[in-house]
């Protein structure tokens, strides 16, 4: 009796001990188990789409709109006339002056204005010879007048068109005679070949005023109407807009003459295109300090409210010219042996390698040409990994 109750005694122990044993060893895990159970998931990808668009590189600056090229005009001195010249009319600032137009009188004479570089200084008549003479010619024949052959040579057929000028315009012409002549003829028009007016229609050198690139603006008047002459008469810029701006070095060196240009400034509702005109040869120039570059840029056109307004101006440095195949820059990489290559996620979510050929980069994205494998609009391309639940995690780019 004794020994059975021994016997069930040491089999209960055994029952306790293997319970035991078993629950902690069900508690109790291996340096694999913990590694596996607390190892970071696995990856999952990050997409975008690869999309058809325009890309262009560019440069962003501002700029301060004007009217362009100022000139300041002066009046020569006639010998036809004596005494106080008085300013009898004036066009006000703003307006707009046509070459062959009246641009003022003075003591009730007209002052033509008339295109060229060549300022006005003598007193021009047949016989007389030059180069102010060439650029008279050109100036009326521009106008519709028939002055002859434009040679320097002061003909009949240029006095018919200078009286022509002055008939159009409401004003009688200064015919002058031999007697008028000789008693004003300066002195070196016996002594320079080329200088002696004959009698017949004149052109007193301060009836015409030459200008560059006209039609012109006045900008600013330096006299009013009831003074007596005096030189400067006004300031008068062309009718193109311009905008004055400024580059780092470091992209100056990238605009050059002729580009074409965007301008805007939406709260203004200013929006117009342009070319640049100008670049500085170095910093420092125009009014700009000597970490900047100077440029100019002509307007298309002259919208309204432009004029004296700060404005963005974006100049676009290289383009695809249309839209292009493109992927996000991130999608690129490496192979070893130097070849460029985009991850494309197939329908059956296997990634396939593209290989490819990038060209312009610009915004963050890159256009591709696919060389070894198809890679289309549409198609999802790996950007990246992210931790996660193992799933694909697109990142899809919006259309344009």
């Amino acid at each position: 009796m004794k020994r059975g109750r021994t016997a069930i005694f040491v089999l209960a122990g055994v029952v306790a001990a293997g319970i035991v044993g078993w629950l902690a060893g069900s508690s109790i895990e291996s340096p694999a188990d913990i590694a596996a159970r607390t190892g970071p998931p696995k990856p999952s990808l990050i997409l975008a789409r690869a999309e058809r668009r325009p890309l262009s590189t560019t440069v962003v600056t501002r700029g301060t709109a004007r009217f362009g090229s100022p000139q300041v005009l002066s009046l020569a001195s006639s010998t036809f006339k004596d005494g106080p010249q008085i300013i009898t009319s004036l066009p006000a600032q703003g307006t707009g002056i046509k070459e062959g137009e009246v641009l003022l009188t003075v003591s009730g004479r007209p002052v033509f204005l008339l295109g060229g570089a060549q300022p006005s200084y003598r007193d021009l008549g047949p016989g007389i010879v030059g180069v102010d003479v060439r650029q008279l010619e050109a100036a009326l024949s521009r106008l519709g007048f028939n002055p002859g052959p434009i040679d320097g040579r002061f003909d009949q057929a240029t006095a018919a068109a200078v009286a022509a000028l002055y008939h159009r315009a409401g004003f009688e012409p200064v015919d002058a005679s031999e007697e008028d002549l000789a008693s004003i003829r300066p002195r070196a028009a016996e002594l320079v070949a080329g200088s002696r007016a004959e009698a017949g229609v004149q052109v007193p050198a301060d009836e015409v005023l030459f200008a560059i690139n006209p039609p012109v603006r006045v900008a600013e008047r330096s006299i009013a109407v009831g003074d007596e002459r005096a030189n400067p008469l006004m300031t008068v810029t062309d009718a193109v807009v311009a905008i004055d701006g400024s580059l780092p070095l470091d992209e100056a060196r990238l605009v050059t003459s002729g580009m074409r240009v965007q301008i805007d400034e939406p709260d203004l509702g200013i929006e117009a295109t342009g070319v640049v005109s100008r670049v500085a040869q170095a910093p420092g120039t125009d009014g700009v300090d000597g970490f900047h570059v100077y440029f100019a840029i002509v307007v298309n056109g002259g919208p309204a409210g432009i004029v004296g307004a700060s404005v963005r101006i974006t100049i676009p440095i290289e383009t695809t010219g249309g839209p292009v195949l493109t992927v996000p820059v991130s999608a690129l990489s490496l192979s070893a042996d130097g070849s460029t290559r985009v991850q494309k996620v197939a329908r059956d979510s296997l990634v396939e390698v593209v290989l490819v050929d990038p060209g312009l980069s610009a915004a963050g994205f890159v256009e591709v040409t696919p060389k070894a494998g198809t890679l289309e609009p549409g198609d999802m391309v790996v950007i990246g990994f992210e931790e996660g639940s193992g799933s694909a995690a697109p990142l899809e780019t919006p259309a344009r």
